[in-house]
């Protein structure tokens, strides 16, 4: 397989075949393409700072949910590297065109739009699209470049650099609704003045394996451990809404800036609510977010008058734009979401950066008026938006507010660390900052301190590896790791174990750290914020008491 290199500066792009020594794809190899090729040291809008696409292993297959992208570079908002995960149709279109990475450097003097299809790859203006919503400007990039393109765009906040900024990507109905959202990979893209990449895969077929009759059984393999996943069909009927309530019950759901773990109004905002106002709206739960997809575990959200409002309204932005915010109506959060993901802003270091002007007085816990409109700020540009769009960190700064939920300048994401205390370990040690996909931790006594370092350490070590195939997190949990190995041998004709899988989990991790702490982020931004060693959380009354030397030897692996 290949990779694409692209000199924005030059308006070139070339083909480099990927070493053919390493097992590479998704976020292993952005690992390896920022050890082996980038300063640590450099700024992150400069043009030495690559923007980095890549599909998983087994991309353009038939393997089930095997789509996700990975999209990174050094991150303008922790200061070190970073993967931001997404699904839609990008990452399997391109597969089925022969490449698992596109490698963006240098500057354009102008805005370019990149076309990739059988043909080859061509830089053209960017022309109309630029400052437009991201719905917007990809209805206008179909209506150029035909209906059946995927595209992965930068919103008016990646144009304007905001270290909160998404990178965009449409899924199957072409709506830009799935986001890299984490760690501001948007103004990667948009320092290079590459406005969006459109991917056309027409005339193409699946890749083939090397022993087709091998995978076909390791895809029925993978098709059956998914049917008896564990939440499963909850993720079909109830979609990640389904959280909403798991988290609320255990007192461990982000509310009120983080400051309780369950929320008075969570019936406004789950998932009973969401399926309520699907029956008389003709929204949908069980929507695939990308080809192929099994999981089926996001949605479709109508407004009152039976209007498209958003799709993948998921957990985490019903909880750090809801419950966090003291909102209980979904139908402002849903607002909320869509006008997010037409800027191109993270939802979460967003919900974040407005939870936190409640210490100053310039927001008030169930206002969802003033949420919408801090929001508005953000798209108009003014000074309060400039401010919230480089996320919870800078506004804290300016502000004067000490009481900051973030880790590594990320922001702590929906599970309440005091009382999900292998979620803290993840966000306190992982390289990516306070990121919930980096390693979830759903077993255990959550608030019992034994044993949260390991268990936090043996997901971040499947979930890395999980980053470098292109499989969904939720599809295959804990219990069917062993899946995975067989359908990448008989792909590619190996004969990796699961250990094996781990090895390369654990390799990614040390790059990552090896990577920061030369970025100058060392073992003392390993830990959550001080105060949750000291302020209990209400209900559980818990709070973060996992030894820090425990922590100080997470990366003893």
């Amino acid at each position: 397989m290949n990779l694409l290199k692209v000199d924005m500066a030059e308006g070139r792009t070339r083909v480099e075949p990927l070493p053919d020594d390493k097992v590479l794809g998704g976020r292993a190899i952005i690992d390896w393409y920022m050890t082996e090729h980038t300063s640590p040291g450099v700024h992150p809008l400069a043009g030495g700072n690559p923007f980095i696409v890549a599909a998983g292993l087994l991309a353009g297959t038939t393997a089930p949910s095997s789509g996700r992208l990975s999209v990174g570079g050094k991150s303008p908002l922790t200061g070190g590297i970073k993967e931001a995960n997404v699904g839609g149709a990008f990452g399997h279109k391109l597969g089925r065109l022969g490449f698992l990475g596109i490698v963006v450097e240098g500057k354009a003097s102008q805005w370019q739009v990149m076309r990739l299809d059988s043909r080859g790859s061509t830089l053209e203006p960017a022309g109309d699209i630029l400052g437009l919503d991201n719905y917007d400007a990809c209805e206008k990039l179909r209506g150029r470049y035909g209906q059946e393109i995927a595209v992965i765009i930068t919103g008016p906040a990646g144009e304007r650099r905001y270290a909160n900024s998404t990178v965009a990507g449409t899924d199957v109905g072409g709506r830009p609704c799935r986001h890299a959202a984490r760690g501001g990979v948007g103004a990667i893209m948009g320092a290079k003045r590459l406005k969006a990449i459109v991917i056309d895969d027409a005339g193409t077929s699946f890749r083939k394996a090397v022993d087709g009759p091998a995978f076909r059984a390791a895809v029925k393999g993978a098709l059956d451990a998914m049917k008896n996943a564990p939440y499963g069909q909850k993720l079909v009927t109830h979609s990640t809404a389904s959280f909403v309530d798991v988290d609320n019950n255990r007192g461990s759901l982000q509310t009120n800036n983080y400051r309780l773990g369950k929320f008075d109004k969570v019936g406004g905002i789950n998932a009973d609510r969401f399926i309520e106002l699907n029956k008389d709206r003709g929204g949908s739960m069980g929507h695939g977010c990308m080809p192929g997809c099994v999981v089926r575990c996001s949605n479709i959200f109508h407004d009152a008058k039976g209007r498209y409002v958003t799709a993948g309204l998921e957990f985490e932005t019903l909880a750090l734009l809801g419950s966090n915010l003291g909102i209980g109506d979904l139908d402002a959060v849903a607002r909320m979401d869509r006008k997010c993901d037409g800027i191109g802003i993270d939802t979460v270091d967003t919900g974040c950066a407005i939870g936190i002007l409640n210490d100053v007085g310039l927001f008030q816990f169930g206002d969802a008026a003033r949420a919408e409109a801090l929001i508005e700020e953000i798209a108009k540009d003014t000074l309060m938006g400039r401010v919230l769009g480089n996320g919870a960190d800078v506004t804290a700064k300016v502000f004067g507010i000490d009481r900051v939920p973030t880790v590594k300048g990320q922001a702590i994401a929906a599970h309440a660390a005091r009382s999900s205390k292998g979620w803290a370990v993840t966000y306190a040690t992982s390289p990516q900052g306070a990121d919930h996909t980096a390693g979830p931790v759903g077993a255990g006594d959550h608030l019992s301190p034994v044993g949260q370092v390991a268990i936090s350490r043996i997901s971040q070590i499947v979930n890395t590896a999980l980053d470098a195939t292109g499989l969904c997190h939720f599809t295959f949990s804990y219990k069917y790791p062993e899946i995975i190995a067989p359908l990448i041998n008989a792909f590619y004709g190996l004969s990796l174990t699961y250990e094996d899988l781990l090895e390369m989990g654990k390799e990614m991790l040390r790059q990552e750290r090896a990577f920061n702490l030369k970025a100058g982020i060392g073992p003392g931004a390993d830990r959550v914020p001080e105060w949750m060693r000291t302020e209990p959380l209400a209900p559980t009354g818990g709070v973060f008491d996992v030894p820090q030397e425990e922590i100080d030897g997470f990366f003893n692996f």
